[in-house]
């Protein structure tokens, strides 16, 4: 029983440094490098975004992030944790729940929730499912 204890222990903390890793390189790169946010997501991903549908197809993920305004965004809360493996048969797989504040170009500041469903896709986690919502 302890190894199992062990395990799940060593699999959590996975989940929290590959997701804390993530969200920084994430929120660094819609900030200052926009044009490299499809290499986040996997081929197949779905953006749901304040109700708009995306689904992953690189240059559909490219127009719908190029075409979004200059943006600041804090992070003041940060949850990862692994999710079983029925979640993506065959895949481990980490849901990252963010929130913070976000500041478009010629908007007020927002505050916002994110939920991401990681899945590794051979050495590099990449997005399956992305939502996002301001919270109101």
């Amino acid at each position: 029983m302890a190894a199992k204890s062990g395990e799940m222990r060593e699999t959590i903390e996975q989940a929290a440094q590959a997701g804390e890793r993530f969200s920084e390189l994430y929120y660094q790169t819609f900030d200052k490098s926009r044009h490299k946010m499809s290499k986040f997501y996997s081929a197949n991903a779905t953006v749901l975004w304040n109700g708009n549908v995306v689904k992953g197809e690189p240059d559909k993920l490219m127009d719908f992030f190029t075409n979004l305004p200059s943006s600041q965004h804090t992070l003041h809360s940060l949850d990862c944790q692994p999710v079983t493996d029925q979640a993506i048969p065959g895949h481990k797989t980490i849901l990252v729940i963010a929130e913070g504040s976000v500041k478009y170009d010629g908007h007020k500041v927002e505050n916002f929730s994110q939920n991401f469903l990681l899945t590794v896709e051979g050495t590099v986690w990449k997005v399956a499912s992305d939502c996002f919502r301001y919270i109101e």
